[in-house]
């Protein structure tokens, strides 16, 4: 009788002491878990969304200038700018840039940023290295051989990136960046009130990269969006101040 009562006592104690040792050696697994950093590697090779500056003070404005047809407006733009003292980053393709070089010419003496944008107007998260590589690579070429100076960002068409894009970015030496705020100017391309209310209620902070194309809209509203920014106590600027 006191065999089997013993037998049943140590078969409970066994089983409670490896439940115990379990316990621990769970704890202590996540808690190496916890302790241990991590790399988020598709993350670290993504584009930016946001700059990197530590308290830049300012808000980026972009402009893409890709398709041609929206190259009327761009004078438009840069009078406002100039109305307002503030310079911009203006991203354009190479092929556009091929085909409006005195303009391209005129936003760069004008004080603005140039980043390219690409050759082609294509869906850039869809090719393969090879050909982001070439596109990247002519577009750099040209508007290089233009404006005589070396462009640090790049902004793929529609913000199609892919690992590839990103990659071969990279190897051209270019800063990859998308964008926090959008205008979707080119959606109402003759409504400025919908922007402007659009934008009002954005959450803009420090080194926000706002996106805007050459729009009938944008030309009556890009001052508006401008004193939207330094209402928030920050400073319209370029890719390049906050980054």
């Amino acid at each position: 009788m006191m065999i089997v009562i013993n037998k049943k006592k140590l078969k409970k104690v066994i089983i409670g002491l490896i439940a115990v040792i379990l316990i621990v050696i769970s704890g202590l697994y996540f808690m190496k878990r916890e302790t241990k950093p991590t790399l988020n590697l598709d993350v670290a090779n993504q584009p930016y969304y946001q700059g990197t500056k530590v308290k830049s003070g300012y808000v980026a404005l972009t402009c893409n200038v890709d398709l041609g047809w929206e190259s009327e407006y761009v004078e438009g733009i840069l009078e406002a700018l100039k109305k307002e003292d503030v310079k911009i980053t203006f991203n354009v393709t190479g092929r556009w840039a091929e085909n409006n070089k005195e303009l391209l010419l005129k936003i760069k003496e004008e004080g603005h940023e140039i980043g390219n944008h690409g050759h082609k107007h294509l869906d850039y998260a869809n090719l393969s290295y090879e050909e982001n590589l070439e596109q990247i690579k002519t577009s750099k070429k040209i508007i290089e051989d233009i404006i005589k100076e070396e462009t640090k960002f790049f902004q793929a068409p529609s913000g199609s990136f892919g690992d590839n894009t990103v990659k071969a970015a990279k190897e051209m030496g270019y800063t990859s960046i998308k964008w926090d705020i959008d205008t979707i100017d080119w959606k109402n391309r003759e409504e400025p009130d919908v922007i402007i209310e659009r934008i009002k209620k954005k959450d803009i902070v420090d080194n926000s990269i706002v996106l805007m194309h050459p729009t009938n809209a944008t030309v009556q509203c890009v001052d508006d969006i401008i004193n939207i920014i330094r209402d928030k106590g920050l400073k319209p600027g370029k890719l390049s101040d906050v980054f």
